[in-house]
């Protein structure tokens, strides 16, 4: 029988349809041959390409370097692009410019997928992620910022070259308000952090559970959009991702690497999104006591059809109780 779960956090409703399911092994990705040459990457340091001396050189780290998006989506100087005049059509629809920042935090080694990124490279990477948050979080018409990391073609990585992104945006983005006004909501009804009882809540069913330690816990999410969806909790309840220790750095690196190894081991190191949602630095969101950051890991396993897009509603065929079952049994048969 199908059945609707809600999200705990956004609100958002989901279809859990079991009779349509998939075995989870069906799930597991045809190895895909890496095709870009070193020579002609961008990002490999002794490329003819490469963009390596136009880095942030203070960013620099064993593992990882940090530059400027040559295509940015959001701008941190406007005044390095030619003026041009738009049309606001008589002020029907809003419009503003796209300021911000965007950055690109390169892997150095080339044939380091994130699949293979060791503790050590985990560390350097999120390492970044707080220091150009907190750089980012300082710039007047900053309201929002998001690092995250698309991992093969069907995740929109366009460029084999492993590497990380941080977008920081001049508005705060729809599902990270919803989940703003939604947790502010629990809140005020049970006096308690949505994300921290989700976090015990788990921890009593002990159904979804990956991986856990002292500072983390990873489970496949309830109400998750996508199969196998699996989401990194810290335990300690902070609303702002740069406010973690660097004890925490170090914990979120091995879970972060037990993890994705997981998933290459069981799915044959699918095409995959991650992200960390963190409260906003808008001025507007002034007390955020009760949000809770945290990491999402979105495999792209599955194609959305028409009911998704017009309904905003996902049908997902596989259950994370069942996900979380065949990521546990480890090595793929």
């Amino acid at each position: 029988m199908p059945q609707l779960r809600q999200n705990i956090i956004t609100g958002e409703w989901v279809v859990f349809a079991p009779e349509r399911a998939k075995r989870p092994t069906d799930y597991i990705t045809v190895t895909t041959e890496r095709k870009q040459k070193k020579d002609d990457c961008p990002f490999c340091v002794d490329s003819k390409k490469s963009e390596y001396d136009k880095r942030l050189k203070e960013y620099d780290t064993n593992f990882t370097y940090t530059l400027p998006n040559k295509f940015p989506a959001f701008v941190e100087r406007p005044e390095l692009y030619s003026p041009k005049i738009y049309n606001i059509e008589d002020e029907f629809y809003k419009m503003k410019l796209a300021l911000g920042g965007h950055d690109v935090v390169v892997v150095k080694d080339h044939d380091q997928a994130l699949n293979k990124f060791t503790p050590a490279i985990w560390e350097d990477l999120i390492g970044v992620f707080k220091k150009r948050y907190k750089y980012f979080g300082k710039i007047p018409n900053v309201e929002y910022i998001m690092p995250i990391y698309n991992h093969g073609p069907e995740a929109a990585a366009s460029i084999e070259h492993p590497h990380a992104q941080i977008f920081a945006s001049a508005i705060v983005p729809n599902i990270v308000a919803r989940e703003v006004r939604h947790t502010a909501q629990y809140y005020s009804e049970n006096k308690k952090c949505a994300f921290c009882d989700l976090i015990e809540h788990e921890k009593e069913q002990n159904t979804r559970i990956l991986f856990e330690n002292s500072d983390f816990i990873a489970f496949t999410f309830y109400a998750a959009r996508f199969p196998f969806e699996v989401w990194i909790l810290p335990k300690r309840h902070k609303a702002y991702f740069d406010e973690i220790t660097p004890q925490e750095i170090v914990s979120l690196a091995k879970i972060c690497n037990q993890v994705f190894t997981r998933f290459d081991e069981t799915l044959n190191d699918p095409p995959l999104n991650f992200f960390i949602h963190s409260g906003p630095v808008a001025e507007k969101y002034d007390d955020l006591s009760y949000y809770h950051w945290h990491l999402e890991i979105a495999p792209r396993l599955a194609i959305y059809g028409g009911y998704e897009l017009g309904s905003g509603m996902v049908i997902d065929i596989i259950t994370p109780e069942a996900a979380a079952d065949y990521l546990r049994l480890g090595k793929k048969s």
